[in-house]
Order: C-alpha cells, then structure tokens, then sequence
C-alpha cells in the first residue's frame, strides 16, 4: 500500500465520524488560516517512515489530531478533549480493522492552543504497518463516498 492510499483511507475513516466536520492535512497549524473553520476538526501530520530489506512491511507514522472550539468561558475544554480522545481512539480502531495494523498502543495528550479561536483539543502517535504490496485500500476506499467539497479540507 502506498503512503498516499494509507492517507486517503486515514481520511475516508476520520470524516466519517460523526464529531469531524473538517480535515486539515499536514499541519494542524493551519487551522490559523481558516478563519471559517467547521470544528470538530481532524488533523494528521506525517512522521518518519521505515521500511527495511528483509520486510514486506512499511510502517507509516503519523500524529492525529482533534481539534474544537471552546466556548467563551472554557466550560467545554473536558468535553472537548473527552469528544477527542473517543474520536482518534475510534479512528485508529478502525483503521487496524481496515488492515492497516497500528502499534499495540497510543497514548492521548490533551492540550489547549489559540488559533484563530481559543480551542482544546487532543493529539497521539500512530504507527501503522501495511504491506508494500498490497492494494486492498483500493478496495476499501470504494466503500466511502470521497466526494468532499474542497470546503471539508484545508491543504
């Protein structure tokens, strides 16, 4: 499976949870730029990647992250991150039922951060190995309708 088939997956199974209204690719950061975001928000960020001779394995990293708004006096920052840690967790779930298999576990870090709007929100490191090989994402993603307005994603 290649890198850009594990991401489109990543994003196939992150937009349909319930609580993610955008993606945000490759930098979370740039949720400074979107002055009109729609939280909850989903974010990954690449990592390294390895592979070695001997395999038919690679193991592509990444760091996920969810991302809402708080409300003006901060009340929801529990809810956020609780919202957060059971929105990556199901992600990564899914992802394993997927075939692409993640670390035996990850660990959640809550945060607060200012971007354009005062937000908590949650993020873990997730590797996943796959198969150099193989192509089932080609037939997993047919499962999802990937037709998104360019609105559901910042580049």
């Amino acid at each position: 499976m290649t890198l850009v088939e594990t991401i489109r997956a990543i994003e196939a199974i992150a937009s349909a949870q319930p609580s993610v209204n955008m993606i945000v690719e490759n930098d979370i950061f740039r949720l400074n730029a979107a002055p009109a975001a729609r939280y909850g928000v989903f974010g990954w960020l690449q990592r390294e990647h390895r592979t070695g001779s001997a395999t038919p394995l690679i193991d592509y990293s990444f760091t996920f992250f969810y991302v809402d708004r708080l409300t003006e006096d901060q009340g929801n920052q529990i809810e956020v991150q609780s919202v957060g840690i059971q929105t990556l967790d199901n992600v990564v779930r899914s992802l394993d039922e997927a075939g692409l298999l993640a670390d035996s576990d990850w660990t959640f870090t809550t945060f607060n951060q200012r971007f354009l709007d005062e937000c908590a929100g949650v993020f873990c490191n997730v590797t996943l190995r796959v198969p150099l090989d193989d192509n089932c994402a080609e037939h997993f993603l047919g499962d999802f309708n990937m037709d998104f307005s360019d609105d559901f994603y910042i580049y």
